[in-house]
């Protein structure tokens, strides 16, 4: 953590997401580059999900069964947190959906952002776990950001009933499934085994409560820079 390999991988995460805000802000962009990118921004997110699962089934010599459960016990098949929001920001980006864009801002930058400063990772550059962890949890700031500030996709009305909504069916959904498997998938049946700010907020199962408060916070915040709009709208739909 803080090494010479994360301080290039967060100064090249913020380059990337300075670039792509100004290539949506920019006038006069071929469209057909600025799709081109688009896509290859998907693709990175989709790919780099899926290579965890498929990077551990090659390190790892057990048979065929005996691998498949590995890789559920591991941890390893795309259902975190972060994999669900690099999906679902590989859609907005493709789709120009407002509401996935929003929901991906506002769980991109409370929660991805999180594992991009407090990595648990084991594998130092050049591995290639490295690249995947960093293009993912780095490329869901890029493109929160991108489609945000850059492609005018900002939160509407209600975007924090919505996003505490979501938030608590994935907690539901996912905790369930780790309880049925004996898996620990969002960390929400045990901590991470490496530093996080999970540290500070309690004994498990506590702390889901305090995550229940910091998300609150953390997506009020990520909100202020469009209360202006949003008390209008909610003032417009309130006269219709």
């Amino acid at each position: 953590m803080f090494g010479l390999s994360h301080l290039v991988a967060l100064a090249v995460t913020a380059g990337a997401a300075v670039w792509l805000i100004r290539l949506y802000r920019r006038p006069g962009v071929d469209p057909g580059f600025r799709r081109r990118v688009e896509t290859v921004a998907a693709g990175i997110m989709i790919l780099t999900v899926f290579m965890d699962p498929l990077l551990n089934w090659l390190r790892w010599s057990e048979s065929g069964a005996e691998r498949a459960w590995f890789e559920i016990k591991k941890d390893s098949l795309p259902m975190h947190f972060c994999d669900l929001v690099a999906l679902l920001l590989a859609g907005a980006i493709l789709t120009k959906r407002q509401r996935l864009a929003e929901l991906g801002y506002l769980w991109g930058l409370s929660g991805t952002v999180q594992g991009l400063i407090t990595p648990g990772l084991k594998y130092e550059c050049p591995a290639p776990e490295y690249f995947a962890f960093f293009l993912q949890h780095g490329g869901v700031p890029v493109v929160a950001l991108g489609l945000t500030f850059g492609a005018g996709l900002q939160p509407q009305p209600g975007a924090l009933k919505r996003t505490m909504l979501w938030s608590n069916v994935y907690l539901v959904a996912v905790f369930s499934l780790n309880a049925l498997l004996g898996v620990n998938y969002g960390y929400l049946n045990g901590k991470p085994p490496h530093e996080s700010l999970m540290d500070f907020l309690g004994d498990w199962p506590w702390y889901l409560l305090s995550l229940e408060g910091l998300a609150l916070i953390l997506f009020s915040l990520l909100l202020l820079p469009f209360r202006k709009q949003l008390r209008t709208g909610v003032a417009a739909a309130a006269a219709a």
